[in-house]
């Protein structure tokens, strides 16, 4: 077996490994409470808004991936990728405002608690979506040509 066929591979456990042993460190500093509220009545309490927003992130990393077939990219046009990572950030951030919105909760504890979901700190977490609402921003811009 050739060592380049095997390479993407090998890359994708390590970035798997690495990712978990980051993730696993860091969510042992996270905060035990918000607004006197422990992470657990926040997990609870705003439970709808932090499972629509994981399954539309999940919704659009699909999207971004089925656009190459689909849509009839070439594997190397950027543009299918802007738009799953981008709607991949978008969508998740707007259910949690819109869930929370009609459903009478603090918004604000909805976004903390979909942070601390995912056992990370709130920068890390919106470091990230902040980048995908940009990448989504490139995205709608590419439209126009």
């Amino acid at each position: 077996m050739d060592i380049d066929a095997i390479r993407p591979a090998i890359s994708g456990v390590l970035g798997g490994i690495i990712a978990t042993w980051l993730t696993a460190r860091l969510s042992r500093g996270l905060p035990h409470s918000y607004n006197a509220k422990s992470r657990d009545h926040l997990a609870k309490h705003h439970r709808t808004a932090i499972g629509m927003a994981n399954a539309l992130f999940f919704v659009g990393l699909c999207f971004g991936v089925a656009l190459y077939p689909i849509g009839d990219f070439a594997s190397t046009d950027h543009r299918p990728l802007l738009w799953g990572f981008g709607l991949a950030s978008v969508m998740p951030l707007l259910s949690l405002w819109l869930v929370s919105v009609i459903s009478g909760r603090d918004t604000k504890e909805a976004f903390v608690a979909f942070a601390w979901g995912q056992g990370s700190p709130l920068w890390a977490t919106y470091g990230i979506l902040g980048a995908g609402v940009v990448a989504f921003l490139f995205a709608l811009a590419s439209l126009r040509g």
